[in-house]
């Protein structure tokens, strides 16, 4: 009893209290308990001594000296307990000297010498009969096995010692891991000696599950998905992606009838953790969660319940996951927002007694935030917001305040389907709602929706000046000493708003002194967003600055060229083009080789505004060469003159193009592309998007297919770099028709098509008549590729869809065309 609680007592101290305190301890339990030689007494005396050194297992970054410290006791314990009668004094003993052989590896000792003293620790404990005497021994040998394969020692039996591993673990309770730890070893080894690892990965494969998995507990099921793991990380890609399929089907079948519920929830958990989040998952490892979801539905406990939702709702949301070509993949799942949106509702429906629980109601909040979106992207957008009002009315009564972040995103996205709606004042009456309720919350994430709100309201572009002004204040008012980082931004952008609006306004000095506070209130905040706003703020005071100033020589020449530059726009806008273009020839000349960077800036709007009437003449030839000047600039350009850079690469690949010079043309339009890359500018950002689709078209028309199909892919990528615009997504549905064509011309029917459902995915919440009759053509013509390919089930899914979408406007020819064809493909699918 007093060496038991001795033992107590030092666990408690070891680490916290000097070591003199410990000591004190174990000298007071010895003094007690002399003269007691007994089994149960000698073994607890071992195990309170123990304690003084295995705590070191659970503390980080101990200073060095105290490991060496520590490597002493254990060595002198070992030294005074090994040969002692009873195994559990033995056991201590080898515990230590266990711990002393890791601590060694910790300081970065000899590898070989602690490969022997492992070695030399395992020969010891030969012919133990005590479990863990007996799991030491398999450790050590383990251990000194991996000591060896990794750092080239010498490796003469080890591969005898790791099959004899293999053998005694299935006699060994509660060594299942070294034995999985072994086998890997193995495959290690035959890549080390450069021989084929099959069989042993075979072996190691084999023994991911085991006949008695339905009394493992969860940690043994960690145990066994980290062995998979394992076995993943030595296959190349190729065999990883079968792998991977194939063992957690079998880990899933292994553990479904396990009797611990932590158990099934571990396994559905760490099969979530590997198949990766919505846009990252594989169509391969979305079947496998499928079949998770079908296999776990006989499993009604509530302590693994919540792992079984969260199967069901990442599957869901997978399904409705926006595609992002930059990523895609052809392993990617197919997207279908209708399906996501059934199977949304279907889950709700299955799980609804987490409403009723305070570690659930946030995901139930989210799982209903998720099919809102996908319901407006479907252009059901009345369904979304009663979707968004159902999640606030289904939180609140929960009683339950875990969700209130995705109670204010339910907020900000009904503001904003109202305002896309043109309901402008329910628009504003739910971003005041947002403010009441969550702008002065203590938590930054939830208060950064009600702020968002106002931000992209003024953005919207749906409001006047005056209005948009007032929401700018309201913004101030609320969020203007807010110290979230992230609002922070959306304060900087806000100033930024308020002083370039004060210029338009004509009030020049008060938008100086706007731009000038945004440089002292946020220039030293290191925040890339932040810092593109104060770079804007510097030129445009630079710019105001310089325009206003007077009394210097340069700034004479400024405003001279400055104003016969506004005399040239006059005279254009005039249509006396011939005396424009003398002024603007006088300011290019003047500026010529200026280094200056106002200077050189007025030149570089002189060619832009030359090139550009130029062009509405169709004056090719100048087009190009006042172009060709006008993408060079000055060493300290900034980002207007990376805009007239963007504008000068695109019009002078137009130029090229009509003047019979495509190979020029592209290479124009590549520069661009290149500038564009790295730019947050909107405009620039925007001319990249034009130049990109350009380029592909450019490449199509020399005949060069393959080439083309990569060039039409960029497309889509540049444009889901960018905010989302109508302009931006009649662009990419143009970019895959035209690929589909390719595929079409090479023999390649299910690409073209994969290319026409990509341009159904973009009718969801398109309402363009552009896009739409774009759209509608692709979608009677993927349910032809369909039948052409024998897939009569999926040709008629696709007429139905046409059907279900009123927003495509059938005429009464196309109706009458379309019933026939869906009767044709449903005489297919019968057959």
């Amino acid at each position: 009893m007093i060496a038991e609680a001795t033992r107590i007592l030092v666990s408690l101290d070891v680490g916290v209290e000097p070591s003199t305190v410990v000591d004190e301890h174990l000298e007071r339990m010895s003094a007690l308990t002399r003269g007691f030689e007994d089994e149960g007494s000698a073994e607890a005396r071992a195990f309170a001594a123990l304690e003084r050194i295995e705590f070191i297992h659970d503390v980080e970054d101990l200073d060095p000296v105290l490991h060496v410290e520590i490597l002493q006791r254990a060595t002198a314990l070992d030294e005074r307990l090994r040969d002692a009668p009873q195994a559990g004094v033995r056991r201590a003993a080898a515990e230590a000297a266990l711990t002393a052989q890791m601590i060694r590896r910790w300081l970065s000792q000899d590898e070989a010498s602690i490969a022997v003293a492992l070695e030399s620790l395992a020969l010891r404990l030969n012919g133990e009969s005590d479990d863990r005497l007996r799991a030491i021994r398999l450790d050590a040998l383990v251990r000194s096995s991996r000591l060896r394969v990794e750092n080239g020692l010498d490796r003469d039996g080890v591969r005898g010692i790791l099959l004899r591993v293999l053998h005694d673990v299935d006699h060994v309770r509660g060594a299942a891991g070294l034995g999985l730890a072994a086998s890997l070893l193995l495959v290690d080894l035959d890549l080390a000696e450069r021989l084929d690892p099959s069989d042993s990965l075979a072996r190691a494969r084999s023994m991911v599950t085991a006949p008695d998995a339905a009394d493992h507990d969860a940690w043994r099921v960690r145990l066994a998905v980290r062995h998979l793991e394992g076995i993943l990380a030595r296959l190349d890609d190729t065999q990883r992606v079968d792998a991977e399929v194939e063992e957690w089907r079998r880990l899933l079948d292994a553990y479904s009838t396990a009797r611990d519920p932590l158990a099934r929830l571990t396994v559905l958990s760490d099969l979530l953790h590997a198949a990766g989040s919505a846009p990252q998952m594989s169509a391969k490892m979305l079947a496998v969660l499928t079949y998770a979801d079908s296999l776990y539905r006989q499993d009604l406990d509530p302590r693994s319940e919540i792992s079984r939702f969260a199967v069901a709702a990442r599957i869901s949301a997978v399904l409705g996951h926006p595609d992002d070509p930059q990523s895609r993949a052809p392993e990617s799942p197919r997207r279908d927002p209708n399906e996501a949106v059934r199977f949304s509702v279907e889950t709700e429906a299955r799980f609804g007694a987490l409403w009723g629980r305070r570690d659930t109601v946030s995901s139930m909040a989210a799982l209903l935030l998720e099919r809102a979106l996908r319901l407006s992207d479907l252009g059901r957008r009345e369904e979304a917001l009663s979707t968004l009002t159902a999640l606030s009315e289904r939180v609140r009564a929960s009683g339950f305040d875990e969700a209130r972040e995705e109670r204010a995103q339910a907020t900000y996205w009904t503001a904003r389907l109202r305002l896309e709606a043109g309901q402008i004042q329910k628009g504003r009456d739910a971003i005041r709602a947002g403010l009441q309720e969550f702008g002065s919350d203590p938590d930054g994430r939830v208060r950064l929706w009600a702020a968002n709100g106002l931000w992209s309201a003024w953005r919207s572009g749906r409001f006047e000046a005056a209005d948009a002004r007032q929401l700018r204040e309201e913004f101030a008012t609320w969020f203007g000493e807010d110290p979230d980082p992230a609002i922070r931004r959306l304060d900087a952008s806000r100033r930024l708003s308020d002083a370039i609006a004060t210029h338009e306004a004509g009030r020049t000095e008060d938008a100086i002194l706007l731009f000038r506070e945004i440089d002292e209130r946020f220039g030293a905040i290191d925040d890339d967003d932040i810092a593109d706003t104060v770079r804007l703020a510097r030129e445009n005071t630079r710019i105001l600055t310089t325009t206003t100033t007077t009394g210097s020589p340069g700034s004479a020449l400024y405003r001279s060229l400055h104003n016969r530059l506004y005399a040239a726009d006059d005279l254009a806008g005039k249509g006396q083009l011939a005396e424009a273009e003398t002024h603007w020839a006088s300011i290019i000349d003047a500026t010529a080789q200026s280094d200056d960077v106002d200077l050189a800036m007025l030149r570089l709007a002189a060619l832009d505004a030359w090139a550009g009437h130029a062009q509405d003449a169709g004056r090719w030839e100048q087009v190009a060469d006042l172009s060709g000047q006008a993408t060079v600039l000055h060493p300290g350009a900034d980002t207007r003159a990376e805009r007239v850079q963007a504008r000068a690469y695109f019009r002078l690949g137009v130029a090229l193009t009509r003047l019979g010079n495509p190979g020029g043309a592209i290479a124009a339009y590549e520069a661009l592309d290149a500038l564009g890359s790295g730019s947050h500018d909107h405009d620039v950002r925007v001319a990249r998007q034009q130049a990109a689709y350009n380029r592909a078209v450019a490449i199509d028309d020399l005949g060069d297919s393959h080439a083309a199909i990569a060039a039409y892919d960029h497309v889509v990528v540049v444009h889901n770099e960018s905010v989302d615009t109508p302009t931006g997504r009649l662009r990419i549905a143009k970019a895959l028709r035209n690929q589909a064509v390719l595929f079409t011309s090479l023999g390649r029917p299910a690409e073209a098509a994969a290319a026409h459902r990509r341009v159904l995915d973009l009718a969801a919440g398109g309402l363009e008549p552009e896009l739409l009759a774009r759209v509608k053509d692709s979608a009677f013509e993927l349910a032809a590729a369909f039948s052409a390919l024998g897939e009569h089930s999926s040709a008629a899914a696709t007429y139905e869809w046409i059907r279900a979408t009123p927003q495509l406007a059938l005429s009464p020819a196309e109706s009458r065309d379309l019933t026939r064809r869906e009767k044709s493909a449903k005489r297919g699918r019968s057959r």
